[in-house]
């Protein structure tokens, strides 16, 4: 038995005792007087009306302590406290009854020491149904009370006494022996009753549970059955033969027809007669394999309303058992305002895509238009001007020579012809950045070399030049981009960058062309973009790499360079 359960069983063999309590009470009070009353002629009646009235107050305080019981707020750890109060009274009253062994015992009448054994064998016989509940009690009681009597019988010693004492001490013994079985069948009652009341509280427990189970499972089947019934999506149900179990008001909404008109009846009215076949089949084969086929499934199907028309509809499946029969549940929802609205998307995205590849085909037209032009001018550069500057040099060293050297002219002729050839060199560069020649003649990785020799020299910043494996041929329109790409980061690192150096990598991979632009400059942030301070260079690099179906990447950070990487796929070479 567990420690709670012991102290609830210790609370109840307490509340026993003072139950019982007012039958000691009031064999007190009966067998007092009646032995007062025998007593009387041989006995003092000082002494007897003297314990007669300690008798009648230890009892009226023990009256007190059972009222005090009765009345106060008990709690099982409290047991202990009143049992201690209880056997201290029991004590009080045994010593008080015991007393009458001494003061009370009549020498000179056998008869009356008779009785007065009678007396206390009943108080004493009495005792083991009244304080079986606790053994301590009657022990408590019963000692004081027969010691002095029994201790008075032997040391008198005669026959007589030794006969009585003896058949006391026996009828001791059985009492005894009574107050163990009194005891056990007691405290045996009082577990069964604990074991029942705690039974009893499970089983209330239990009924209160399933009550509130009932209650709630009621309150979410009207809930449910609400929902269903207010949602505007149809909600359908069928059993393993295809049949209508479930048809809400949302179905009847979407179809046109009635519960009552659905209940029972298969989905074929509802289903356009091309899918009728195809709708049977399904059920059929979920209905075999447990429904496992359908669970969470999602489908896109054809309605057919009860005016005929048509309208698509998007079907969520699931299944559940009851009775060992299989049951489907669909939720039905018509999405004919989305379908319009996915054509009117895909329309859009249509002509969306259309008008980026006319963007597209317009920037590559652009793009060409722009090289054009720019080969246009520097062939005009290099072939009308670039000669006429020479031209006007040759005159001009011609007129040197034909002044004497200390003409003072010939220091005037000599500065304009220092700043006439650095006109020339000018413009002989400008048209090797509008389009450059070497490009088309030497190649990709010369002409490279050279616009990066120039760039170095003119802006006094060093670049490391590395290229690996690049083709030796490669498509114009490749090699131009590539040229103008690495032409255009280059200056825009001269003229935002705050770069002294620049690793311009360019390798030839499986199936195109790598080029990585790293400088160690101060960077920018996206903000920068956005502003316009890098954007239209970034975008024009972006879309000439597009052009060529290659792939531009920017990463930079704020005091940490910019590094840029593109990759443009190359035609396959084909063999020989």
């Amino acid at each position: 038995m567990e420690v709670k359960d012991r102290e609830l069983l210790y609370a109840q063999q307490v509340e026993q005792l003072y139950s019982l309590a007012p039958v000691g009470i009031i064999a007190s009070i009966v067998n007092g007087p009646v032995l007062i009353y025998i007593q009387w002629n041989v006995i003092s009646h000082a002494v007897l009306l003297s314990w007669l009235f300690a008798l009648v107050l230890l009892n009226g305080l023990l009256s007190v302590l059972w009222y005090q019981f009765r009345n106060a707020s008990r709690r099982p750890m409290d047991s202990h406290r009143w049992s201690r109060s209880f056997i201290g009274g029991t004590f009080a009253s045994g010593v008080l009854w015991g007393a009458t062994g001494v003061v009370l015992f009549p020498e000179s009448s056998i008869p009356h020491q008779i009785f007065l054994a009678f007396v206390l064998g009943g108080m004493i016989a009495g005792g083991t149904a009244v304080y079986a509940a606790l053994q301590g009690a009657f022990l408590a009681y019963s000692l004081p009370t027969v010691t002095p009597l029994l201790v008075r019988f032997f040391v008198l010693g005669d026959e007589l006494h030794l006969a009585m004492g003896g058949m006391s001490l026996l009828f001791v013994a059985l009492m005894l022996v009574t107050l163990r079985r009194n005891h056990t069948v007691t405290v045996a009652s009082l577990t069964l009753s604990l074991q029942l009341f705690k039974s009893n509280q499970l089983l209330q427990s239990e009924v209160r549970e399933r009550q509130q189970t009932e209650v709630a499972l009621r309150d979410s089947q009207e809930q449910l059955y609400s929902v269903v019934q207010s949602t505007d999506e149809g909600i359908i149900s069928l059993n393993g033969q295809g049949e209508v179990v479930l048809w809400n008001k949302g179905a009847e909404t979407l179809f046109g027809f009635s519960r009552d008109e659905m209940q029972g009846q298969t989905l074929e009215r509802i289903i356009p007669e091309r899918f009728r076949l195809a709708h049977q089949a399904g059920i059929k084969r979920a209905s075999q394999a447990g429904g496992k086929t359908v669970e969470g499934e999602m489908f896109e199907l054809m309605g057919l309303r009860r005016d005929g028309s048509e309208f698509p509809l998007e079907l969520s499946l699931g299944y559940w058992h009851k009775n060992a029969e299989i049951f489907f549940t669909g939720i039905v929802r018509d999405i004919t305002a989305r379908k319009q609205a996915e054509q009117v998307i895909w329309e859009r995205e249509s002509e969306l895509q259309q008008s980026q590849e006319e963007l597209r085909a317009l920037g590559a037209q652009l793009v060409s238009a722009q090289e054009d032009e720019r080969r246009r001018l520097s062939r005009e550069l290099h072939d009308d001007m670039n000669q006429r500057l020479a031209m006007v040099a040759i005159h001009i060293q011609s007129v040197q020579g034909s002044l004497p050297e200390s003409d003072p002219m010939q220091e005037t002729l000599q500065q304009l012809y220092e700043e006439v050839s650095l006109l020339s060199d000018n413009v002989r560069r400008l048209a090797h950045q509008l389009h450059p020649s070497i490009l088309d003649d030497l190649g990709l990785v010369v002409a490279l070399g050279s616009f990066i020799n120039d760039f170095s020299q003119w802006d006094h910043i060093s670049v490391t030049f590395q290229p690996k494996d690049v083709p030796g041929i490669l498509p114009q329109d490749v090699a131009l981009c590539v040229y103008r790409v690495i032409q255009e980061c280059l200056r825009n690192v001269a003229k935002h960058a705050q770069a002294d150096g620049v690793i311009v990598e360019l390798a030839g991979v499986e199936t195109g062309l790598q080029l990585v632009i790293q400088d160690n400059g101060k960077g920018f942030t996206p903000e920068a973009v956005r502003s316009g301070t890098h954007g239209l260079g970034l975008i024009g690099m972006k879309e000439r790499v597009r052009v060529v179906q290659g792939n531009f990447d920017v990463k930079a950070s704020k005091g940490k360079g910019t590094t840029i990487t593109v990759w443009i796929p190359l035609p396959p070479v084909r063999g020989c």
